[in-house]
């Protein structure tokens, strides 16, 4: 069985679990499986048959780069890594006095 670790704020899904163990040969068939366990999962890292922009999935460490159509080994461990941001852009410039 793989292992899917849930970010701290997709956890409240999982009952407050940070990871579960899921059966799976593709990372479709992982999260298919996952979404009993973790009901509104599946939708929060699936839109329309692909993963959802801002999210990226990676199995034993490697960025799924066939979405989900990556095979998952046994015994896998697979990140759902979403997106970070925040920030106000770069840092304001400063002025250098002119003597």
């Amino acid at each position: 069985m793989a292992t899917v670790f849930i970010p701290a704020l997709m956890r409240e899904l999982c009952g407050g679990r940070h990871s579960v163990k899921v059966t799976g040969s593709t990372l479709r068939e992982v999260f298919a499986n996952l979404e009993p366990e973790c009901p509104g999962l599946h939708d929060l890292v699936i839109e329309d048959g692909f993963v959802r922009p801002g999210i990226q999935l990676a199995v034993n460490g490697v960025a799924a780069a066939t979405g989900l159509l990556r095979s998952v080994p046994k015994d896998a461990e697979i990140q759902i890594l979403p997106a970070l941001s925040g920030g106000e852009g770069p840092p304001p410039r400063r002025r250098i006095p002119q003597n």
